[in-house]
């Protein structure tokens, strides 16, 4: 009985999760370039006892696994790297990525990635995010002093006829496991260094913006079956509560 409950509180914790993951990506399927997260189980065994290394919800039976070794339950998470739908806005500070690959921007926390290419010029002609971190080109921030500028296919730069640099766009081996970070910002994780395109590698699309990849419908009822699943858990649970108080009540007193 007591282990029925042990694994109804680990369902119960999973499907949590999986509601708190389609509750964000519902919340943004109209944000420009969001990725949404996808959730998955994973089990592990942590031989120093310490649990998972990023588990979302995690629970230490007693007793452990039969090594001894506490048992980590985990939601482990994913971007979702497939591309939104593009359409175009006619404003001339807006890109769209085509291809693969990530705008990267300074933060105060360090350089960070994103999909959404809303760019707007700061008072001193920077372009960057609407709330306001530095859009990086290949020699650093770019600044757009003059009467024109273009953005070409390749990322490149043109004020007045001049070439000032060209967007920074990276990709990475498995992109799938940057961390959202708000603000529709990504980060890496430390062991998986970014790597700039080249100007063939990259499609850009000036006066287009990129949505987000979150399909509402199909989202929406993923998210009622957890609900669901996590009603038939919490009762399962309550059930086996009310069982394990009988059994105690009705155990014969030792004299």
């Amino acid at each position: 009985m007591i282990r029925s409950l042990s694994t109804a509180e680990d369902a119960l914790l999973r499907q949590q999760v999986r509601i708190d993951a389609l509750a964000n990506n519902l919340a943004n399927v109209n944000s420009t370039g969001f990725r949404q997260i996808l959730t998955r189980v994973a089990e592990k065994t942590d031989p120093a006892g310490k649990g998972g290394v990023a588990a979302t919800a995690q629970r230490t039976p007693a007793g452990g696994d039969r090594s001894g070794a506490p048992l980590s339950i985990q939601m482990d998470h994913a971007v979702d790297i497939r591309p939104g739908a593009v359409r175009a806005t006619g404003r001339a500070t807006d890109v769209a990525l085509l291809d693969n690959g990530f705008f990267s921007v300074q933060t105060d926390a360090g350089e960070r990635y994103t999909r959404a290419g809303s760019f707007v010029l700061n008072s001193q002609k920077q372009l960057t995010t609407p709330s306001g971190e530095l859009v990086l080109g290949t020699g650093g921030p770019i600044t757009i002093e003059g009467n024109s500028f273009e953005i070409e296919s390749s990322g490149t730069v043109i004020v007045d006829g001049n070439n000032i640099g060209r967007l920074k766009v990276v990709d990475f081996d498995d992109a799938t496991r940057l961390m959202h970070q708000g603000a529709n910002l990504l980060e890496a994780p430390v062991d998986m260094p970014p790597k700039t395109l080249s100007a063939e590698e990259v499609v850009v699309a000036q006066g287009n913006l990129e949505g987000s990849n979150v399909d509402p419908v199909s989202t929406l009822v993923s998210m009622i079956e957890a609900q669901r699943a996590f009603e038939i858990q919490t009762r399962i649970t309550s059930t086996e509560d009310e069982m394990l108080q009988k059994a105690v009540n009705n155990l014969p007193s030792v004299r």
